[in-house]
């Protein structure tokens, strides 16, 4: 596959816009990305002739925008004979959205060079001759199992994070906690930061950055909690360590719990991204996302 091209018709409500104004109003283009944009060669396109980010627009004409997705990541991130097929939630020209399962990390690190969900990510692409820079928005833990967004290209990559920080990308977890919470729906809001010298271990700070993080008991049993959560902010081990500051850490978590497992998953802390909200970076189309449930939670508590 070659690079990715949106083309998008202009409609009337656009017509004497410049490309650059309409790139701004209608896809939130940074200055950065137009920059870019302008120096790859045929990056704008009006109706299949090269124009500057000056040119306006007419109704009924056809821009053309080349998208980044010629990266190098697909043909050197390597992964090794044995590795899983990945579980796809989505796919269209612009994301890859799949479910990872607990135990695989996310990014290639040390002691992890071919056994991670980019390696499998890029080894799909190569299978496909699709060659896009793996890039991936908003990680998960090794033990974490749900929903994780890959964008094709850069500027989809641009636009997603923004929806993240501005809460238009609404993620939501499944976690099972030791005890039962009161009271059973509230918010945990406190700062969190590196525990002293560690370089795992997080905890809550008042020094530390702004998290929150809201939840929702769903069902109660011997001594356990399931509960719906969603955050705000995105710290490292927020849900763990929220819910382990108000004395109900995660069922089997070896690092603020008991590391008491839970039958169906034992060695892991007990969390799932079950379902995800967020836009099609150009389309604006909706989308919602539901990544099927772990054992532990479906013999818990089947939703």
């Amino acid at each position: 596959m070659g690079d990715r091209i949106l083309r998008i018709r202009i409609e009337k409500k656009d017509e004497n816009l410049t490309v650059e104004q309409y790139l701004k109003k209608n896809l939130e283009f940074s200055k950065k990305q137009i920059s870019r944009l302008k120096f790859r060669e045929d990056g704008i396109r009006v109706d299949d002739v090269r124009q500057r980010v000056t040119k306006r627009l007419r109704e009924g004409e056809y821009l053309e925008i080349l998208l980044e997705s010629c990266g190098k990541d697909a043909l050197q991130l390597e992964t090794d004979s044995g590795r899983q097929k990945l579980y796809i939630l989505y796919e269209d020209a612009d994301l890859l959205i799949v479910r990872k399962p607990s135990g695989l990390v996310c990014h290639p690190s040390h002691g992890h060079y071919q056994d991670t969900l980019a390696n499998q990510a890029a080894a799909y692409g190569r299978e496909r001759r699709e060659n896009w820079t793996v890039r991936i928005i908003g990680r998960l833990d090794k033990d974490t199992s749900g929903i994780v967004v890959f964008a094709k290209n850069a500027e989809a990559a641009a636009l997603l994070a923004r929806q993240r920080e501005r809460g238009i990308m609404k993620k939501t977890y499944l976690a099972l906690v030791e005890g039962k919470l009161r009271p059973s729906r509230g918010c945990i809001e406190k700062p969190i930061a590196r525990n002293g010298e560690s370089l795992m271990k997080m905890r809550t700070d008042g020094a530390g950055k702004s998290a929150k993080t809201w939840y929702q008991v769903v069902e109660e049993e011997d001594g356990q909690s399931l509960v719906q959560v969603q955050i705000e902010h995105g710290r490292t081990h927020q849900i763990r360590v929220h819910m382990a500051s108000a004395g109900h850490p995660l069922v089997g978590d070896p690092l603020y719990g008991t590391g008491n497992n839970s039958a169906d998953d034992p060695g892991c802390a007990s969390l799932h991204a079950w379902k995800l909200e967020l836009s099609q970076p150009f389309t604006g189309k909706r989308l919602l996302i539901e990544a099927p449930l772990p054992e532990w939670c479906r013999k818990f508590c089947p939703i």
